[in-house]
């Protein structure tokens, strides 16, 4: 019966060369071997890395870990177990050394617990210090409220209670703060969550967010310039911009907030709030209001020019967020600013979408500049292995033959889009009704184009009243 341990091969896979050298180095250690001697068993483990466990002989590793001794099953799965543990352990310890706040943390607490206040104090002041030069975000304000609940546990054991006082006020400031800045980020995604269609029949932070008023939180003069209540602040126009559409300026409040204060942001903060910009352009823009493409695409090059780029790199079903650039650029009349977006950036993309998704930007701008063989070469080199590629390239290939006149291909390509739509369930109704609208119009274009009568321009004008694209 085989006994090897999958879960501590599948541990070991997934260390790097580096890792394994090091793991090497820390199971060697008697402070955390506890005197015994792990590494003959590692280094016949590492001989079968990414190897199939099925076919490693428990009899064969126990042989070579230990020569010439009566086989034992159960010390194997002791040493098993025992190594995994170690892992763990080296894994935390590696996360540890790296990671200063985490350091700083472990150690101004290990001061407290053994009551080393001299020591604490020094190391609380640097922590602090540390912290305060660090990029802005969520975990910076987590890491600087844990240091000072510590902190004011220090100041009250050691009964320095004038600073206690002090500072349980200014730290109460600050966890009020971080719980507004939960409450409106929460809000923000209900809001979002509520646009799609998702409904809740109590739904308790809308209910607490919608009662908080500017003068509940701000001074009028403005004398409340903390970093985090400026993040209080930015929030709270967010939130209301969402909740109030027809109130424009919350958003531009927000926007005003975030160019003074964005500077001092990680850029996964950056990122984050670049997002929720975007999002609520999109929505203005879905709504009619089209000067909100200019707003669209001066966020777009922000966010580019502060190299934040990761989301080109996810591997979003069916596509991430790519697409919308080339859309807004081409919306906004700058192909050649599309041309240098796609080459500069189509190489972040995954590399299962990138082709395809390259492919059907060119071929946008290619339509757009009226040189619909040049499109038409672009999408046809398409493989679309997902609904939205399918939708893109069928819809591009349709513009294609009504400019070129090819009648034949765009009945087929229209029969073809039908079926595909019907046929796949998973395509969303936002997109479906799109298809549909579009087709509907399509082929009474085409009608008219290759058929023409005055009736059915007077009937296509019709439809065009009560159709959406």
């Amino acid at each position: 019966m085989n006994i090897i341990n999958y879960k501590l091969l599948n541990f070991l896979n997934l260390l790097t060369k580096e890792d394994l050298t090091e793991f090497k180095k820390f199971i060697c250690s008697p402070v955390y071997s506890s005197g015994r001697n792990y590494l003959p068993l590692l280094e016949e483990l590492i001989k079968y890395k990414n190897a199939d466990a099925d076919k490693i002989s428990a009899l064969d590793l126990y042989d070579a870990v230990y020569p010439g001794k009566k086989y034992s099953g159960q010390t194997l799965k002791n040493r098993f177990s025992e190594l995994l543990k170690l892992g763990e352990e080296y894994i935390i310890f590696k996360g540890v050394k790296n990671d200063m706040v985490e350091r700083d943390s472990i150690l101004t607490k290990a001061y407290l617990e053994n009551r080393m206040f001299k020591f604490y104090e020094s190391k609380f002041k640097k922590a602090l210090s540390y912290l305060e030069l660090q990029k802005t975000d969520d975990k910076k304000f987590a890491d600087i409220y844990s240091l000072n609940m510590r902190n004011l546990w220090y100041l009250n054991e050691t009964e320095k209670f004038d600073k206690y006082f002090t500072n349980i006020y200014e730290h109460s400031i600050y966890s009020v703060s971080m719980s507004l800045i939960s409450l409106f980020d929460s809000g923000i995604e209900f809001l979002q969550q509520v646009n799609l269609g998702r409904k809740y029949d109590h739904n308790i932070i809308l209910n607490i967010v919608r009662k908080i008023r500017y003068d509940d939180i701000f001074e009028k003069k403005g004398n409340n310039e903390s970093e985090i209540l400026n993040v209080v602040k930015l929030y709270f126009y967010l939130f209301n911009a969402f909740d109030n559409l027809g109130q424009e300026n919350y958003y531009f409040e927000a926007r005003k907030v975030f160019q003074k204060i964005s500077g001092s942001f990680s850029d996964s903060y950056k990122y984050k709030f670049y997002m929720i910009f975007i999002y609520y352009c999109t929505r203005m823009q879905n709504l009619g209001k089209k000067e909100y493409h200019a707003e669209l695409f001066k966020l777009y090059n922000e966010k580019l020019d502060n190299g934040l780029i990761t989301d080109f790199s996810e591997n979003i079903f069916p596509v991430n967020n790519f697409r919308d650039y080339v859309f807004i650029g081409i919306e906004m009349g700058k192909p050649d600013w599309v041309n240098n977006f796609i080459k500069k950036y189509s190489g972040y993309l995954p590399k299962k979408n990138r082709e395809n998704e390259t492919n059907l930007s060119y071929s946008r701008v290619s339509s757009y500049l009226r040189d619909y063989d040049k499109a038409l070469e672009y999408v046809l080199k398409v493989k679309p292995h997902n609904y939205m590629h399918y939708l893109d390239a069928s819809i591009a290939k349709l513009i294609s033959y009504y400019e070129l006149d090819m009648e034949e291909e765009a009945y087929l390509e229209v029969d073809k889009l039908n079926h595909y739509v019907k046929s796949h369930r998973e395509i969303p109704k936002v997109y479906r009704t799109y298809n549909s609208n579009f087709v509907k119009i399509y082929t009474k274009l085409l009608k008219i184009k290759f058929n023409p009568s005055k009736k059915d321009l007077v009937t296509l004008k019709a439809n065009l009243k009560n159709l959406s694209l």
